[in-house]
């Protein structure tokens, strides 16, 4: 989807010249009706993808709330608990391949409503979640309390990074207790294909999102 937008907003500029270019003969040629059509359609066409990617003042007074509703709700699919990610705290992400192929992960703080919450949460979050419509055809490992079972050991390997200029690795969140994990898969004919991995450490206040595609 991002692609497709990135390829539609590189398209919407290359008209640009074209427009400029109707609006200059319009005006040579003194036809005032043309060329203030032709410039409103520039001026449209400008507008567009300025706001959608939020390179206009005031437009993430527009997208912030949608952002904020949409995160809440993928929390709930992940979690079964609604809460906004905190301040991003780590991210790393590889360039995407035009497929979609490629890593990130991001770390983020939770609120202390939030940490309460994971705590002790409530029976349906190990039986029913993650259960996210984005990826309805992989498997889904449902959310298990640390320490890591070693014989998911592969799926570790496969979401794995190296979390450089923090106080700790994956391992470490994986094989202290009171944490939480969980992962989504997709298994291709040679192995693991693609993988959301998740992390929730209460007494850290921080949740982990990897994703990894190939």
């Amino acid at each position: 989807m991002i692609l497709f937008l990135m390829l539609l907003t590189f398209i919407i500029v290359l008209t640009y010249p074209i427009w400029a270019l109707k609006m200059y003969r319009a005006l040579r040629a003194k036809n005032k009706p043309k060329f203030y059509k032709f410039s409103i359609i520039l001026i449209v066409l400008i507008l567009i993808p300025g706001f959608y990617w939020k390179l206009l003042p005031g437009s993430n007074l527009f997208w912030n709330p949608i952002e904020k509703a949409e995160e809440r709700n993928y929390n709930v699919e992940l979690t079964g608990f609604e809460f906004n990610d905190g301040e991003l705290i780590y991210e790393y992400e590889t360039e995407r391949a035009f497929n979609g192929d490629g890593y990130s992960i991001w770390i983020y703080k939770i609120d202390d409503q939030t940490v309460e919450y994971f705590k002790n949460p409530k029976e349906e979050f190990f039986t029913k979640h993650p259960s996210t419509e984005l990826r309805s055809q992989w498997e889904t490992e449902f959310w298990k309390k640390t320490p890591f079972d070693k014989q998911e050991k592969k799926f570790l390997d496969f979401a794995h990074t190296t979390l450089e200029k923090l106080e700790f690795e994956l391992e470490d969140l994986l094989y202290e207790k009171g944490n939480y994990y969980a992962y989504k898969y997709y298994m291709h004919s040679y192995g693991i294909g693609n993988i959301d991995f998740y992390i929730i450490c209460p007494n850290r206040k921080i949740i982990v999102q990897i994703n990894h595609n190939t």
